[in-house]
């Protein structure tokens, strides 16, 4: 199972999206792909905060369409479970001093706590979290 990080979602919302993303995504079971209640939170914020107009009425389409149609059933939320063991990762990240954002720091506790692997572009920001990682803008 894999959870996807805010920033491959957001890549694929984009126009066009990197090549090496939309093929590793293909060679994954659509089943086994999830996004969590943080990732939308981020992208709902970030929709948010650009101007209003037609371009911002269209990204919050496509996006209430991709979570509805490509993710029913597959959000994961952040629970009581994920959130001790988000505690534990922000406690190790400062005590070796390499704090992490909040919404990464839930991001990485919803993968741990659920066994999955966390589909990142940015794996430098979620090393030592006792995660698996794969970045797909290299992978395959």
């Amino acid at each position: 199972m894999i959870l996807l990080d805010t920033n491959i979602v957001s890549e694929l919302m984009r126009p066009e999206p990197q090549t090496k993303v939309i093929e590793w995504l293909n060679a994954q079971e659509p089943l086994d792909i999830y996004i969590s209640v943080i990732t939308i939170a981020e992208i709902k914020y970030g929709l948010l905060v650009l101007p209003e107009g037609q371009k911002r009425r269209l990204l919050q389409q496509k996006f209430d369409w991709f979570i509805a149609q490509g993710f029913a059933e597959r959000v994961l939320d952040f629970t009581t479970e994920a959130a001790h063991h988000y505690a534990d990762i922000m406690a190790y990240r400062r005590s070796v001093g390499v704090p992490m954002s909040v919404p990464d720091g839930q991001i990485a506790a919803i993968a741990r706590f659920n066994r999955f692997t966390l589909a990142t572009r940015n794996s430098k920001d979620f090393e030592n979290c006792g995660l698996m990682l794969v970045n797909p803008f290299f992978a395959i």
